[in-house]
C-alpha cells in the first residue's frame, strides 16, 4: 500500500500533533497543581468574604515558582474587600484587608500604661481601623490628639510619645 505524498504529510502532521498532546498530557500530570481560592460571584468593595463566597480553583504551576496568594483559605475568610473581585479571577493581596474592629466617630476605652502609671479613658478615633493598626485619636475632654493602637479587644492602646 503505497501513499501519495499529499497524504503523507497529513499523516505526519496527525502524528506529530498527536504525539505533542500526548507530551503535554505527560508533562502536565506530571507538574504539580495547587489549589487556590476564588469569589464563587462578584464581591464588591466592603463585602465581608466568608466561606460561602469562596470556590477552589486547581492552577497547574511548576514546584519552583513561590506561593500563591489564596492558597490558603484563612488567608481570605472573614476579611473584606477592597475593590470589586470577579468570579473565577485570583485574588491579589492588596485587593483585601482586614475588618475594621474600631469605627471613626464613637468612643472606645482608651489605656495608658507605664512602670509607674496606669491611665484609663476614652478616645474618639479620627479613623476606622483593623487590629494592630495605628490611628490617630481625640481625646474628648482636652481636644487632644494621639496615637493609639487598636487592640484585639477593640480597645485602644496609647503607649510613649
Amino acid at each position: 500500500m503505497s501513499l501519495s505524498r499529499d497524504m503523507r504529510g497529513k499523516v505526519l502532521i496527525g502524528v506529530t500533533l498527536l504525539a505533542g498532546f500526548a507530551f503535554s498530557v505527560a508533562a502536565d500530570a506530571g507538574d504539580s497543581g495547587r489549589t487556590v481560592f476564588v469569589p464563587r460571584a462578584v464581591i464588591y468593595p466592603g463585602d465581608r468574604i466568608s466561606d460561602g463566597t469562596l470556590i477552589e480553583r486547581q492552577l497547574i504551576v511548576s514546584p519552583d515558582n513561590p506561593p500563591v496568594f489564596g492558597e490558603n483559605e484563612q488567608d481570605l475568610i472573614g476579611k473584606v474587600a477592597r475593590r470589586t473581585l470577579l468570579p473565577g479571577e485570583l485574588i491579589p493581596e492588596s485587593g483585601v484587608r482586614a475588618e475594621d474592629l474600631i469605627k471613626q466617630g464613637r468612643t472606645y476605652k482608651l489605656t495608658y500604661n507605664s512602670k509607674y502609671v496606669s491611665i484609663i479613658g476614652v478616645g474618639v478615633p479620627l479613623q476606622s481601623g483593623a487590629a494592630g493598626e495605628i490611628i490617630n485619636v481625640r481625646n474628648p475632654e482636652s481636644g487632644v490628639i494621639i496615637k493609639a493602637r487598636i487592640e484585639a479587644d477593640q480597645s485602644l492602646t496609647v503607649s510613649d510619645q
